[in-house]
């Protein structure tokens, strides 16, 4: 199992200091990657539903600071060596395709090829109109650009001509790194799972208010659609995104919590369904001095029983 660790990029936490002690912290300790998410504004009106809270409220305030993904990552790359630099999710749907696969590849490259794309399709149409970006037919969006990227990462002379977007021939380089941007799915709904079995590298669950039972429906119905696309199963790995509450107890939350040994349990029942890599949101009553102490004392006195 390979454990990642999200960075402390939004609210008040969100300074460079911090930022780099994390992502160096994390690195040091061995995780196999760090992660970032993704918001650009958030209206003061949200009647969009959060999929990911038993209420459907977005668990944060509407003013609080979200320093940019790609622009994080491009700064935690410089504070670490081996670490993967993950962004869970990238929404595309708000964003220019040509231009943001400019700014994926830069990424790729400055880091030495060490960038995961986290690819989602977006939850709040607020924030699509704020930025002046369709919200209909965002999935069908997210797959074109996803065959956009394909030719953009690989071709000399790329062009395109779909059902959304349009280019002649363009000179477009450099190109990533080792030949391609590795490109996990994340979502939660049947149009996900087919567009990780057709695009993706990974598919990346969430689980939060989730538990194995929930990841593995979800996983089984991505490995169906593998199959019916011709697509050996085999080929595509399945990830989580996660919370560490570590040393919390009594929770029903989907997150890594308790005693060690429970940790240990719930990590096992997690790979028992497929589960390769868990990327972990470190929450903590304190600040990120106790976030910086959870995810050493996870290191320490968790995964080596994982071994």
């Amino acid at each position: 199992m390979q454990f990642g660790v999200h960075l402390p990029h939004i609210g008040l936490d969100g300074t460079a200091y911090n930022v780099a002690r994390m992502a160096q912290k994390s690195d040091e300790l061995g995780y196999e990657s760090v992660w970032v998410s993704d918001h650009v504004a958030l209206p003061e009106r949200i009647e969009s539903a959060y999929p990911y809270a038993p209420d459907h409220e977005l668990p944060v305030g509407r003013s609080m600071a979200w320093l940019d993904p790609i622009q994080t990552l491009t700064f935690a790359a410089a504070y670490t060596e081996k670490a993967l630099l993950g962004v869970s999710v990238l929404v595309l749907g708000m964003r220019q395709p040509v231009w943001n696969a400019k700014q994926l590849i830069t990424l790729d490259v400055l880091s030495q090829g060490r960038f995961i794309l986290g690819a989602g399709v977006g939850w709040m149409k607020e924030e699509f109109d704020v930025l002046e970006m369709p919200f209909d037919h965002r999935g069908a969006r997210v797959d074109e650009q996803l065959e956009m990227f394909g030719k953009l990462f690989s071709e000399q002379r790329p062009e395109h001509h779909g059902r959304f977007y349009d280019f002649e021939p363009i000179g477009f380089n450099p190109k990533p790194v080792n030949d391609r941007i590795p490109i996990w799915v994340g979502g939660h709904a049947e149009p996900a799972f087919r567009r990780a079995a057709k695009y993706g590298d990974d598919f990346h669950a969430v689980a939060l208010h989730s538990d194995p039972a929930d990841v593995q429906g979800q996983w089984q119905k991505v490995q169906q659609h593998c199959e019916e696309m011709g697509r050996d199963p085999g080929s595509i790995t399945l990830s989580l995104r996660a919370s560490l509450r570590y040393g919390q107890h009594d929770l029903d939350d989907g997150s890594l919590h308790g005693s060690d040994d429970q940790m240990v349990e719930a990590v096992g029942q997690w790979a028992a369904i497929g589960v390769s890599h868990i990327a972990m949101n470190i929450v903590v009553n304190g600040n990120v001095e106790q976030q910086l102490e959870d995810i050493e004392a996870f290191a320490q006195n968790v995964r080596p029983q994982l071994l």
